[in-house]
Formats: C-alpha cells, sequence, structure tokens
C-alpha cells in the first residue's frame, strides 16, 4: 500500500467525506467553508472540490457515520 492510500489523519478524512457531502447536498461555498472551519489543508480542498471523483473511496464506516441528509425545504404558505 502506497503511502497516500494510508489513511494516517483520519479526523481530516472524516471532514473531507463531510465536505463532499455537503458539496452535494448543498452547495461549493457551503462545503468549502466546512473544510476550512476543519483546517483540512488547502491543496485537499481544492482538488476534491474541483473532482469530487478523485478523492479516496470512503470506508464503510465513513459512509455510514458522515452521512447527512438535506433539510427539508420550507414549505410555503397558502392562503
Amino acid at each position: 500500500m502506497s503511502e497516500r492510500q494510508r489513511r494516517v489523519d483520519c479526523s481530516t478524512a472524516r471532514a473531507v467525506a463531510r465536505g463532499i457531502n455537503i458539496l452535494a447536498v448543498r452547495n461549493r461555498s457551503l462545503a468549502l467553508i466546512y473544510m476550512e472551519y476543519k483546517r483540512v489543508p488547502t491543496a485537499v480542498i481544492a482538488r476534491v472540490l474541483d473532482n469530487p471523483a478523485s478523492r479516496r473511496i470512503p470506508s464503510t464506516e465513513q459512509l455510514i457515520s458522515e452521512a447527512i441528509t438535506p433539510s427539508p425545504h420550507p414549505k410555503t404558505a397558502t392562503s
């Protein structure tokens, strides 16, 4: 296994997984803000936001623990 493939920084891996979920569900700017807040390296943020498919395949545990669901859109009141 190459050094790049080892997951030595689990907190960064989780932050990237959550950032990708935010990107898919919300938008790029929120994903960027979240990953910056979690101190993901700038080069990693740029790479995963520009090409989300280039990131490593998440583990089963990451898929479960980092799953987020979109908030329902507020219903418009009808009178």
